[in-house]
């Protein structure tokens, strides 16, 4: 089947037109898309769409704050006004230092540092579950996160791709995605609601949280044998 994509026509116009503004007043706007492509083992597509991920949720805003200011992550309280990361156990994460590294950490692209998840983990990286709530700011945790496994209801979770990084001199943007592949090794079908990103911040004393979840419009089912695909590509416009 052919790739569909559903944004909203009138959410996609106005996301077109704040692109063109940031070009035009020459302020970088950041975009994200979210992509999910189902396969079946005779290479069969049984499903497969875009759209634009847009539920960046408090941890997400957290992590960008305390990079662009180079202030520490040392609240207590978790909420509006305060600077921290809570797990998705719900636990706040703080100390009197950067929330973004760690010493002698290794870099970004490393297993089990940012969204470089290693095989069957589901302490960072990409994460999908069956959860049907409604997306909220506050959200730290995946409603119902499908656990990793080869018994009903779960999926197996292969390492994360090594993000693939392109800059178009033409435009002026740089773009990086990340993509990590689900198996569904069960006997039965596994389906998807929601989707997250939960970013590893410092190693060393195993920070991470949530930065973004999306619920799905409608469900993902991923059929017995059949393998998802999860994407998501990141651009930013650089001024010049």
């Amino acid at each position: 089947m052919n790739k569909i994509y559903i944004e909203p026509q009138e959410s996609e116009r106005k996301y077109r037109d704040l692109s063109r503004l940031g070009r035009e007043l020459k302020i970088p706007i950041t975009e994200c898309f979210l992509e999910l492509k189902v396969t079946m083992p005779d290479g069969k597509v049984a499903h497969h769409h875009k759209q634009r991920s847009h539920s960046w949720v408090r941890n997400g805003y957290n992590v960008l704050t305390c990079i662009m200011m180079a202030i520490n992550y040392n609240d207590a309280t978790y909420g509006p006004g305060f600077l921290n990361l809570r797990a998705t156990n719900g636990t706040i994460q703080k100390r009197a230092g950067a929330i973004i590294y760690g010493y002698n950490d290794p870099d970004w692209e490393s297993t089990g540092c940012g969204y470089m998840a290693a095989a069957g983990s589901l302490n960072n990286g990409i994460v999908v579950g069956s959860g049907v709530v409604a997306e909220s700011f506050e959200d730290y945790a995946l409603q119902t996160q499908i656990a990793h496994g080869t018994g009903a209801g779960q999926l197996s979770y292969a390492q994360c791709e090594a993000p693939v990084k392109s800059y178009d001199a033409g435009t002026k943007t740089y773009t990086c995605v990340w993509t990590r592949y689900l198996n569904n090794n069960t006997v039965g079908d596994v389906t998807v609601n929601e989707v997250g990103l939960i970013m590893s911040c410092n190693t060393n004393y195993g920070y991470r949280g949530m930065v973004s979840r999306d619920k799905l419009a409608a469900s993902v089912v991923v059929a017995s044998a059949g393998q998802l695909k999860v994407s998501y590509t990141f651009s930013v416009v650089f001024p010049a």
